[in-house]
């Protein structure tokens, strides 16, 4: 009899120990905040208690890359009692969808880590901004002949609502030099881009590439192919 005092004792001691332990609970762990325009700052309210019997402690918070956390009004929580945690999202460098996660360290011994998700679709407002159109990507200069220079152009035009301006140009190689007519465009202007092919020291197929990096805010990069097939005499 006195055995199965004892274990039941242990059994009620056990359980009574289970049920003081701190528990965070959110009521919600994850939250998505849709459609985000670039560059905007969003926030949201995560709303945790605490389900335990004893007192609830946050050690510590963390933020993946993109959001921070704003100050905790207190670290530490009754049984029961509620609390939040205000999280910051920055979207200035973000495209597409994003998922970022928080980190919450506290005392509850079975699982001190808590983790809790903010998604978002960052897309890019183009109202009012530039962009850029060319009217071919691709030149083939055909048969060649090794030793000479070859020239071709790529009429691009802005189709946008601003100033645009061709930031860089940059070659994959020193044989294709671009040089464009013009850097700034007025909406609705014209220019062109000329490309000269040397063949110098060439033999066979040549593919060679074109950067156009310009402020086009939706298609910053732009890529022209030109192509050879170069014939030694």
């Amino acid at each position: 009899m006195k055995k199965i005092v004892f274990a039941f004792f242990i059994m009620v001691s056990i359980s009574f120990a289970q049920f003081i332990k701190p528990q965070m609970k959110f009521v919600e762990d994850t939250f998505d905040f849709g459609k985000v325009k670039q560059n905007d700052v969003v926030e949201h309210t995560f709303e945790f208690y605490n389900a335990g019997g004893d007192t609830l402690k946050i050690l510590d918070v963390s933020a993946s890359c993109g959001c921070s956390v704003g100050k905790l009004s207190k670290r530490e929580f009754a049984a029961g009692e509620k609390g939040t945690i205000d999280v910051r999202f920055d979207t200035r460098g973000k495209f597409g969808n994003q998922v970022q996660r928080i980190y919450i360290r506290t005392n509850e011994p079975d699982n001190p880590t808590k983790i809790i998700t903010i998604k978002a679709q960052v897309y890019i407002d183009t109202t009012g901004a530039p962009k850029i159109f060319f009217d071919k990507l691709f030149h083939n200069f055909g048969k060649v002949d090794e030793g000479k220079k070859y020239e071709t152009s790529f009429a691009f035009t802005n189709i946008g609502q601003g100033t645009l301006e061709i930031v860089d140009i940059q070659s994959s190689c020193g044989c294709a030099a671009a040089i464009p007519q013009k850097r700034k465009l007025n909406p609705g202007e014209t220019s062109e881009v000329k490309v000269e092919f040397n063949s110098t020291n060439y033999s066979g197929l040549v593919t060679r590439y074109i950067t156009i990096r310009s402020n086009d805010p939706a298609n910053p990069e732009i890529y022209l192919t030109i192509q050879a097939e170069v014939v030694k005499k």
